[in-house]
């Protein structure tokens, strides 16, 4: 029986079928850490709520992105038919977060003979696909403790408030080792007590002080300041519509939202169907006045902006919304948020 390699999207996906390990390689495609992400089992209502949330943020199709979910998701509950599963993730939040959801998944199944993890804290889409054999050794055994930390993880991200995220990043998981950073990345991306920025919105708002900055290189210059990198550039492209866009517009220069950008297939030398997206890539994006505001202090983005947004399943709305005190590490409900 053949095997098969779960990770976690088309770049890695690619280096282990050019590294010439043997099995069936599954991408598994969705940055699970934009969008609401429902409290199910089913992986047919997650991903009908997934897709729904894919398509209208980025303006794709929705039955494109729905079919492609059905066939990711058929093949993983079709898991008995290989002798070997093995999920290879990284450390960062994007893989962590699928990882969890594939963990909590297995957890339930009634047979998982042959399921391994292959842990890594490097970005496998970056490497040379003769570097995989190297990290194949690694792939363990997954352990009952593993699978009951991923249910539990799940079940905490896709809660309605965050409270339970906040209790697992509190503390150390020697078994799954980059979960609980993760979680602590993750929180970071609530509205922080007085400015209502997350942190990745900060480090933008701060990048622009010295002068425009195009939105491409923008996005390197933030990312980059990043332990662990885990935003493709469309998730931060999304966190700039919504400075953008606002009633209280943090920042200019955009063209137009990123759903406005159509679909395309990379090619070399780029085809005109690209043009929408370098349009945007190369715009010169700059502070606002609300968005030095901001920056002193004297304005909070999530109140005038009366945000709406989801982080797993906590819906982040209103002008008084879920916040993360990042000097105490501490989720603030929005009542206690008030006084």
């Amino acid at each position: 029986m053949a095997k098969l390699i779960v990770t976690n999207g088309d770049s890695a996906a690619a280096n282990i079928r050019a590294s010439g390990l043997k099995g069936r390689v599954l991408e598994w495609r969705d940055m699970l850490h934009d969008g609401p992400v429902p409290a199910s089992d089913s992986l047919e209502i997650v991903s009908d709520a997934r897709a729904d949330y894919i398509a209208q943020a980025l303006g794709l199709d929705f039955g494109e992105v729905r079919a492609d979910f059905a066939q990711r998701d058929g093949l993983i509950s079709a898991h008995i038919a290989y002798s070997d599963v093995e999920l290879w993730f990284e450390h960062d939040l994007f893989d962590q977060l699928q990882l969890i959801q594939l963990l909590s998944f297995f957890a339930r199944e009634p047979e998982r003979v042959g399921l391994r993890l292959m842990q890594a804290d490097t970005y496998l889409g970056a490497l040379a696909p003769e570097r995989m054999p190297d990290l194949a050794p690694a792939a363990t055994p997954v352990t009952s403790l593993q699978l009951e930390t991923g249910r539990t993880a799940w079940a905490a991200f896709t809660a309605a408030t965050p409270e339970g995220i906040a209790a697992l990043a509190a503390g150390h998981m020697a078994h799954l080792p980059w979960l609980a950073p993760a979680l602590r990345r993750l929180l970071a991306e609530l509205p922080a007590l007085g400015s209502g920025l997350s942190l990745t919105q900060e480090r933008t708002l701060r990048a622009l002080k010295d002068g425009p900055v195009s939105a491409g290189h923008l996005f390197g210059v933030v990312t980059g300041q990043e332990e662990a990198q885990f935003l493709g550039d469309l998730g931060f492209f999304l966190r700039l519509d919504e400075m953008a866009f606002g009633a209280e517009p943090l920042i200019a220069g955009l063209p137009h939202t990123v759903r406005a950008v159509p679909t395309f297939t990379p090619s070399d030398p780029p085809g005109p169907e690209q043009a929408g997206y370098r349009a945007y890539a190369s715009s010169l994006v700059r502070l606002t006045p609300a968005g030095n505001a901001v920056l002193r202090g004297e304005l909070d983005h999530a109140g005038v902006n009366a945000i709406d947004r989801w982080l797993g399943g906590t819906r982040i709305a209103g002008a008084n919304p879920w916040r993360y005190d990042r000097v105490t590490d501490q989720v603030i409900a929005p009542a206690m948020a008030l006084s």
